[in-house]
């Protein structure tokens, strides 16, 4: 993984001014059929809220296209993205969540995530999605959730599955989110040390702080049970074909 991590750090270095937490390109990613994705056309990130002006400046310099925001519309109105001019913005909510989220250990404990959409959210977020998906490809697209890690992660996966990535890369581009949330994990962990259940709760919370492999081996079993693979999975939920796909491997991949 420190390879994989060393290279999307290379890529990612035009970036380091955009001071979003987890914000990573999927580009350089070779998939099974020998292309590699773009740089600088599939970026992936935390959410882009209370930005300084100089993190927005260097925003506006990416020239996104489209901003898919995974998060709830509570999260949405509670923190808003920042949206530079030109960028077309599309909250897609993965799942429902409070709108401050949890604060106390006991609350975030009950948090840890097994990531699929909700039976609630499950239709609104399969029909927006649909819509979408008849005008895809997009160009330069940035997807995040709020930490960039659950939401966002899963979504990579689909993302590079459905274009050819093999199982390793998959997990290992999951597994980065610990990687690329040092600093910001270390921040959420220190809230919470003065709370006096922190003795009780202090091996837990890094399971919410973090990504594991159980969570992901968790959304992928649960599409796998289902549907058999990926690809049909895709198909059966939002009407995205091989002719399709091949359409995105054009725009996407080199």
């Amino acid at each position: 993984m420190t390879d994989m991590y060393n290279k999307q750090q290379d890529i990612g270095k035009k970036y380091v001014g955009v001071g979003v937490d987890n914000f990573r390109d999927l580009g350089g990613i070779e998939l099974t059929c020998g292309r590699t994705i773009r740089s600088d056309m599939i970026l992936r990130s935390g959410e882009l809220w209370n930005l300084s002006a100089e993190n927005k400046e260097a925003l506006d310099k990416l020239k996104i296209d489209f901003i898919f925001d995974l998060r709830s519309p509570d999260e949405v109105e509670y923190k808003p993205d920042y949206v530079p001019s030109g960028t077309e913005y599309r909250n897609v909510p993965a799942v429902r969540t409070r709108k401050k989220m949890a604060v106390k250990p006991d609350s975030v404990v009950k948090m840890i995530p097994v990531w699929l959409p909700s039976s609630v959210s499950r239709g609104a977020f399969r029909a927006k999605f649909k819509n979408l998906y008849r005008k895809f490809p997009f160009k330069k697209i940035l997807f995040h959730c709020t930490a960039g890690k659950d939401r966002t992660g899963v979504a990579s996966m689909l993302i590079l599955m459905a274009l050819g990535a093999d199982m390793d890369t998959v997990k290992q581009d999951y597994m980065l989110s610990n990687l690329y949330r040092v600093e910001s994990g270390a921040r959420f962990l220190e809230q919470f040390k003065g709370y006096k259940h922190y003795g009780k709760y202090g091996k837990i919370l890094p399971m919410t702080n973090n990504v594991e492999m159980c969570y992901f081996n968790a959304s992928y079993n649960k599409i796998i049970r289902k549907y058999g693979t990926v690809k049909n999975f895709l198909l059966k939920q939002y009407g995205i074909d091989e002719a399709r796909i091949s359409k995105w491997l054009q725009e996407y991949t080199e």
